[in-house]
């Protein structure tokens, strides 16, 4: 059995216990008058003050500094974790329900709490259920951890209720789930055999194409056409004259591959080998990057593994120390540690430099991954139709366990589950005390006086 305070700051407060300490110490008393017969024969003596620093009735400054720490104890809110508590606390569970809304609707006729199969061990009783309707299923059950993490003490589960198309969850969404909450994935509704949906459009040799994917079942088909717009190199290049056969078969060899068409008002420019002589930029100014399509753009040639594996075999980057610094953010690093590719925004570009030769195959990686971050690639997972294998879903599911330590924030908000009233009735009963032993010290205190009077 142990102790918890759900707000333990307020204990401070229990300094207050030294206020009727003090008063019973540094309060003036009055001496009291005892009726005399005569003092003609008494000697006559100089008179002196004297100043008293007793407690002259413990027991009441006992119960009064009782009462105050009674009470503050009691805002302190404790709460004793006996076997019995915890017993009570295994025995219910709370669970959260992520319910996918882009699924079949006859995903979201399931019950929070369906029914077990005969045989199967007997569910806790439900304390606390809530839903969470989601289009994302890992947005939905990041929203979902946050709220059992501060639910009450309760065996809690998570149930997720979806069709599970292939791509829609996946072992790292469930990965930031704590191991103190149980998993369940409920498989409801059923996917479509065959599905057909826009795919984008892509730049190719023979200009623009717009792709449409076909998905049936574990089939892919997928068909192009030709767009009626003109075809338009997104990307600017600025090198020197000698570099240029080498820039034209780059760009040709990013063509023959197909890269996303990109908005028109997508553009960007690169800087082959700055440092050759034509000035680092030409063309304004350069600031940080601050546009969210351009940012996007560079986050992509940051994770592109083949051009990163592709500069950090070139032996040198930017001896300019002007493109280390701000406003030029790296993108691409050499193998002395050096920036090979940098980028920086201007006029409503992206302008990216690059410290390799044209005729390095970094060049051409670097185009087609700049090429792609302009582009809008199209999310074909809402068009999936294969689900993800029972095999899987089992191994990700897991048990509810038994309750741990239990969780202050969820338990302050539930009064039932603290102790604090029981503090409360013992500051009254204290108080009560403390009133019978005033009254009771007051009527002593008049009987003694009437007494002397008589005699």
């Amino acid at each position: 059995m142990n102790v918890i305070w759900l707000s333990p700051s307020v204990l401070f407060g229990l300094a207050a216990v030294a206020a009727p300490i003090l008063i019973h110490i540094l309060v003036q008393r009055r001496a009291e008058r005892v009726p005399f017969p005569t003092l003609r024969f008494l000697r006559p003596t100089r008179l002196a003050s004297i100043r008293r620093h007793v407690l002259d009735d413990a027991a009441l400054l006992a119960v009064r500094a009782a009462i105050l720490a009674a009470a503050v104890a009691a805002l302190a809110g404790p709460l004793v974790i006996t076997a019995a508590r915890r017993q009570s606390w295994e025995r219910r569970i709370v669970r959260a329900v992520v319910v996918d809304d882009a699924a079949n609707t006859a995903a979201r006729g399931v019950r929070a709490d369906p029914g077990r199969p005969p045989g199967a061990e007997q569910a806790p009783p439900l304390h606390l259920s809530r839903e969470f309707a989601a289009a994302s299923l890992p947005d939905g059950i990041r929203r979902a951890v946050a709220w059992l993490e501060n639910a009450p003490p309760a065996r809690r589960e998570l149930v997720v209720v979806s069709p599970f198309a292939i791509g829609s969850l996946t072992a790292a969404d469930l990965a930031g789930v704590p191991a103190s909450i149980g998993i369940r994935l409920e498989r409801a509704g059923t996917l479509p055999g065959t599905r057909t949906l826009p795919a984008g459009r892509v730049l190719g040799a023979d200009g623009v194409l717009t792709r449409e994917v076909t998905l049936d079942g574990a089939r892919t088909l997928v068909r192009e056409a030709a767009a009626a717009e003109p075809s338009t190199w997104p990307i600017s290049v600025t090198n020197t004259p000698a570099s240029q056969p080498a820039i034209d078969a780059a760009v040709a060899a990013v063509l023959s591959q197909r890269v996303w068409a990109p908005a028109p008002d997508r553009r960007a420019r690169l800087l082959v080998e700055p440092e050759k002589g034509y000035g680092p930029f030409s063309g304004g100014d350069v600031f940080p990057i601050r546009t969210p399509w351009m940012a996007d753009a560079a986050a992509r040639l940051l994770r592109d593994v083949e051009l990163q594996t592709a500069a950090a075999r070139v032996a040198t980057g930017f001896v300019d120390g002007q493109f280390s610094a701000a406003p030029w953010q790296a993108v691409a690093f050499s193998a002395d540690g050096r920036p090979l590719a940098v980028a920086a925004e201007s006029s409503g570009r992206l302008v990216v430099a690059s410290a390799a030769a044209a005729s390095d195959i970094v060049t051409p990686l670097l185009m087609r991954s700049l090429a792609n971050g302009l582009g809008a690639a199209p999310d074909l997972q809402i068009g999936e139709v294969a689900p993800i294998a029972d095999r899987l879903l089992r191994e990700w599911a897991r048990p509810a366990p038994n309750p741990s330590a239990p969780v202050a924030d969820a338990l302050r908000k539930d009064e039932s589950e603290n102790d604090r009233r029981w503090l409360w009735l013992a500051a009254l009963c204290l108080l009560a005390i403390e009133t019978w032993m005033r009254r009771a010290r007051s009527a002593a205190a008049e009987a003694r006086e009437e007494v002397a009077r008589v005699a």
